[in-house]
């Protein structure tokens, strides 16, 4: 920065002696500050000129600075993208490990609860799903078992001797078949599969494809099958709901509301076969239990992995369902001990423990139950003989 310093020489007029007039001072007072001013401005411009500088150098360092920063800000977005790939790619080898584990090795109850699979133990923290799935069966089925797939089960327990030896898997197959391809655009259709139950050889399985094949093969199997032979009612698993309002499932004579079912369905996205109270129904308690009855397995599940179930806008706790074994009741004179398609006693009324009449059609106010002698229905869970763990 430099600064004009030279003062601007003129010459004083009159005056004798070298000393000039009033206005001679003042003229040169004047041309003193003119050239201060000028100094000034040039210091000023030099200023200016200095800061622009600056701020040039401001604009290109800032400019270098984003361009360091714009690869860095690709590099984290192409990190998060790539770990974003790697966990799904990570998820579906889980899964891919879950079905070949699933359809190779056998599930049973030692190697579930001791020895899960890899998969089982990577996707189902904290609660193991195998346990879970063992007992949400409503047939205590295996957990191999435990799908989706839509199955009508034939029992030929009841078929005589005679009928029983001609009534096989394979004839089963063939009469649904032949009666399923008499209809219009089935005429080549075939059973999925016919398989045998295991544990139980009087009761064969009909795989179906989808739920207009499951209600196809099922009334052809309960119009075409031998007599004696039955079709069992669909599998439904279920999972008890926890502090839910009494108000919401039952109405004033302490029934399940008509209805419930549905409105559970929609309210939760899933189909509900039935709702039972688990609660006592003579203790006149706001919040109770009551156990769900689902026909899809993937949607219990999914309930008891979340852990809620809605209910008339309120959320109760689900869990699951452990079912306590109970003896053995005959529906048609309410003793224990054995079945009612072998029963041959008289019939008893479940409600008065009368002789000759249903409990639907019971009209009698005081309550007696047949298997205890409670003044209860010979069904409830009141009774000490039928439901002991209840009353220890």
């Amino acid at each position: 920065m430099t600064a004009t310093n030279k003062t601007p020489s003129f010459e004083f007029s009159g005056g004798g002696e070298g000393r000039g007039t009033k206005l001679d001072e003042v003229a040169w007072l004047i041309a003193s500050l003119k050239a201060t001013v000028t100094q000034q401005n040039d210091i000023i411009e030099n200023l200016r000129t200095e800061l622009k500088e600056i701020k040039s150098q401001n604009y290109q360092t800032q400019a270098e600075l984003r361009a360091l920063k714009e690869p860095v800000e690709r590099t984290t977005a192409e990190i998060k993208d790539v770990k974003t790939q790697m966990t799904e790619e990570l998820k579906q080898v889980y899964e891919q490990l879950d079905t070949i584990t699933r359809s190779q090795t056998p599930i049973t109850s030692a190697n579930t609860s001791l020895n899960p699979s890899f998969a089982d133990v990577a996707r189902t923290p904290p609660v193991s799903l195998p346990s879970i799935e063992r007992t949400l069966s409503s047939s205590n089925t295996a957990p191999s078992t435990f799908t989706d797939t839509l199955h009508c089960t034939v029992d030929i327990s009841r078929v005589g001797d005679d009928e029983g030896s001609q009534i096989s898997a394979s004839t089963i197959r063939a009469a649904v078949e032949k009666e399923i391809r008499a209809r219009d655009d089935y005429t080549h259709w075939r059973c999925r599969a016919v398989t045998v139950d295991p544990k139980n050889t009087n009761r064969i399985k009909i795989a179906c494809r989808n739920e207009v094949e499951h209600q196809l093969v099922k009334r052809a199997a309960e119009t075409k099958i031998g007599a004696g032979a039955r079709v069992l009612r669909d599998e439904i698993y279920p999972i008890k709901v926890d502090n839910v309002k009494r108000t919401a499932v039952l109405d004033e004579k302490d029934e399940i509301r008509a209805g419930a079912a549905e409105a559970f369905s929609e309210e939760n996205e899933t189909t509900v076969a039935k709702v039972s109270w688990l609660s006592k129904k003579d203790v006149p308690k706001a919040y109770g239990s009551m156990v769900v009855y689902l026909t899809k397995g993937n949607d219990a599940r999914r309930l008891i992995k979340e852990g809620f179930f809605y209910a008339r806008g309120e959320s109760g706790t689900a869990s699951v369902f452990e079912r306590r074994p109970r003896p053995e009741q005959c529906y048609n004179c309410q003793e224990i001990g054995h079945k009612a398609f072998q029963c041959k006693n008289v019939q008893k009324c479940a409600r008065c423990a009368k002789d000759g009449h249903h409990h639907g059609n019971c009209n009698e106010v005081v309550l007696r139950c047949v298997p205890c002698g409670g003044p209860h229905e010979s069904f409830s869970r009141n009774c000490r003989k039928l439901y002991p763990p209840q009353h220890e």
